[in-house]
């Protein structure tokens, strides 16, 4: 099963998708502890799940997604795969590479005061991920609310 997550930039798509496959031990102790310090040499500690995901430099050092990350986590009956799609609008022809493989989309959404805000307003990607995501053939949703 393809899980694409989506939403608007900075909801927690990284980080959600990063501490899905720690909570599922496909990530093991040691690589925690470098991305932590690399995290904190960057002054993002509390970023060092997304770079489970975010592995290239340009994505770390900006703190944004650029490309699709792609990981998967198997269960006893099923292998699922993580796509987290990149959340600037900047990058939305990304965002659609990721959903157009995606069997079910993952929209997180930020609770955070103006976070949330940001993500409906004109430009924001709250909505506009959902409405490509339906376009594209992502039949199922699942919404979470982060932060």
């Amino acid at each position: 099963v393809n899980l694409v997550f989506i939403g608007h930039v900075d909801a927690g798509k990284s980080t959600l998708s990063g501490n899905i496959l720690y909570l599922t031990d496909n990530v093991d102790k040691r690589t925690i502890e470098k991305y932590e310090k690399e995290a904190k040499d960057l002054n993002r500690e509390s970023w060092f799940l997304a770079f489970i995901m975010d592995t290239n430099e340009e994505e770390r050092a900006k703190g944004k997604t650029v490309e699709v990350g792609r990981a998967h986590f198997d269960t006893e009956v099923k292998r699922y795969t993580i796509l987290d799609a990149p959340g600037h609008k900047n990058y939305v022809p990304n965002m659609i590479m990721g959903a157009c493989q995606a069997d079910v989309g993952v929209l997180v959404i930020s609770a955070r005061k103006g976070e949330f805000e940001t993500g409906f307003d004109r430009g924001g990607q709250t909505r506009e991920h959902a409405m490509l995501a339906k376009t594209l053939g992502v039949s199922y949703l699942v919404v979470v609310i982060n932060k």
